[in-house]
């Protein structure tokens, strides 16, 4: 992957009564990251991690380095 180049990774993905719950990490390579949660109607994973990195609540650092403690890059303010 090159610098600049944006990759989501999937940290959790719970169905719950046909609702999807998600916690996604957006990383910029050899920038920075940030980590998000959202929720959708639950008929896809991909979808519901697509919407959430999109459109998810940015977790604070500490909670985003508890489900992703192997990203090395600095959190995006």
């Amino acid at each position: 992957m090159s610098i600049g180049q944006r990759q989501t990774i999937e940290g959790r993905y719970w169905n719950t009564d046909s609702k999807g719950i998600c916690i996604v990490a957006v990383v910029t390579e050899g920038i920075d990251w940030a980590a998000y949660i959202g929720a959708d109607d639950g008929h896809s994973e991909g979808n519901c991690m697509e919407w959430t990195a999109l459109h998810g609540a940015k977790l604070s650092t500490a909670d985003a380095e508890h489900f992703f403690p192997d990203i090395k890059l600095p959190y995006r303010r």
